[in-house]
């Protein structure tokens, strides 16, 4: 099942706006989320090469500890109920972070780009 159309407009035009390419996104497809620290700001995000797992987006909240076993493997259907915010980025390029606030702050670069 793919998105719903309005959300795939807001990620055309997110990566247009950063300019990456568009990589479409599924409801089955799974990103990695450490689920207990969306309490904290900002929320980052990365997006890394696809591992087994087909996992390529990790998601979390504050500094990031050192410790993987954090994340849990979610599909972009169950993010939708747990951190919706997230679902106008995921269709960013390899390699590109975001990094959002509740009070709207929002910046999104490419690892490398920003010098």
């Amino acid at each position: 099942k793919t998105m719903d159309k309005e959300l795939i407009e807001e990620q055309k035009l997110v990566c247009e706006e950063f300019g990456s390419a568009y990589l479409p996104v599924k409801e089955t497809d799974v990103v990695a989320i450490a689920l207990q620290t969306l309490n904290k700001e900002p929320i980052v995000g990365l997006r890394k090469l696809p591992d087994e797992n087909k996992v390529s987006w990790f998601i979390y909240g504050g500094e990031l500890g050192d410790g993987e076993e954090f994340f849990e493997i979610i599909s972009v259907k169950e993010l939708e109920k747990e951190f919706p915010d997230a679902l106008p980025y995921l269709a960013l390029d390899t390699g590109y972070r975001f990094m959002i606030d509740a009070d709207d702050y929002e910046d999104v670069w490419k690892e490398g780009d920003e010098a």
